[in-house]
């Protein structure tokens, strides 16, 4: 992984529309509202539709729900780690210790539980024994054993990404006391709440039908089909702001031999995943609720300078006589064109969905910009090299 490390800070945004849908409800499934009456989504419903996609496309995904096969029963954390990686590292005490027929003390382990696993990488330390699509790692000390968890839990693309806060039953020995293995990993990549920046809030209920009869009720309507509703949003803009800083997690890294960098491949899927990973998630509740917007801003590696939230700076407004809305990036375009902060900027990447919003060609005016398709990735314009 480290060869193709990706070594840049990235500035961005991006807008989920949801028309007559609901994006991310809250226990009572209306649309999440602050104080002020504006509806927003929490950075969780955004995370999650990463974690769809990329899950779908094959990527190692921790922080999705998975189950027992014989009783369909949610796995636990310790669970979900075996089932993507195999048995927790074992422990075995004097590793290297040699008895008077010359066999050492994991080999005698291996004769006795794992007789019919194969070596398959040995070194100082540490051996690695599989049979079919199982694997157990016999260890000699707790440390290497937290290294070994460690760099399995960041060969998955979403720790790389978001991070992570690890809580295992499994124990280790620190200063002499049996202590739970745990981590906590700063994510690289940091996403916001998603607020409404279209100026209506307007949330309705209808009236839903169920085929079925409540057995349990004990009214004079047992015999007759129920009547629940739904709550959803008529139409909502929702602008998320996110940061990728590589630094994050990078001193955790080094300290498991420097596997786990996040590469320029993560990255390319993570734009991927963010630019279709809502509109691939479909539900009764979702079907409205689409991708249309996203900005990149890449900043030239060792760039010190701290950019500003897009939200205030990126407008949506209803035109006449039109059902798409109009996209408004003349504040932004003026940030990013600034003196002192053009010059620390790599590249502008914008993907927008046309079939959805207008735009002015100002927004070409953008020092550095290439502008596509969300849908399909065609330039609209010859981006600037």
């Amino acid at each position: 992984m480290a060869n193709n490390k990706f070594e840049n800070r990235v500035f961005g945004a991006v807008l989920i529309k949801s028309i007559v849908a609901n994006y991310n409800a809250d226990f009572t499934g209306s649309p999440r509202t602050l104080p002020n009456g504006v509806v927003y989504a929490t950075d969780k419903a955004l995370k999650y539709c990463i974690r769809n996609y990329l899950k779908k496309e094959g990527e190692i995904i921790f922080y999705t729900t998975r189950y027992k096969r014989e009783n369909m029963q949610p796995l636990d954390i310790d669970e979900t780690y075996i089932e993507l990686f195999g048995e927790y590292p074992k422990i075995i005490k004097d590793f290297a210790k040699v008895d008077k027929n010359g066999k050492t003390n994991w080999q005698k382990e291996k004769e006795k539980n794992y007789n019919d696993f194969e070596i398959e990488k040995e070194g100082d330390g540490f051996v690695l024994l599989q049979k079919d699509d199982k694997k157990v790692i016999l260890i000699d000390s707790d440390e290497r054993k937290r290294k070994i968890i460690l760099q399995n839990l960041f060969k998955a693309l979403d720790i790389r990404l978001f991070g992570a806060t690890y809580a295992s039953q499994e124990k280790v020995k620190i200063n002499g006391k049996d202590q739970k293995i745990t981590f906590s990993v700063h994510g690289n990549v940091q996403i916001t709440h998603g607020i409404n920046i279209y100026p209506e809030n307007n949330i309705f209920t209808e009236d839903i039908v169920s085929p079925f009869r409540n057995s349990n009720e004990k009214s004079d309507n047992s015999q007759q089909t129920t009547i629940g509703n739904q709550t959803v949003l008529e139409e909502g803009h929702y602008l998320h702001n996110f940061t990728i800083n590589p630094k994050n997690s990078e001193d955790l890294v080094k300290l498991i031999d420097n596997q786990g960098y996040l590469t320029t491949e993560d990255i390319k899927k993570f734009k991927e995943a963010i630019n279709k990973g809502v509109s691939y998630l479909d539900s009764a509740s979702k079907i409205g609720v689409e991708n249309e917007f996203s900005i990149f801003v890449t900043l030239i590696k060792d760039a010190k300078i701290q950019l500003p939230s897009f939200t205030t700076l990126i407008k949506v407004e209803a035109q006449d006589n039109s059902f798409k809305r109009k996209l408004d990036l003349s504040e932004l375009k003026v940030v990013l064109n600034e003196d002192g902060i053009k010059d620390k900027i790599e590249k502008v990447e914008i993907y927008i969905d046309t079939t959805k919003l207008d735009y002015d060609d100002e927004i070409f005016g953008i020092e550095k910009v290439c502008v596509k398709s969300i849908v399909s990735d065609k330039e609209l314009k010859q981006c600037q090299k």
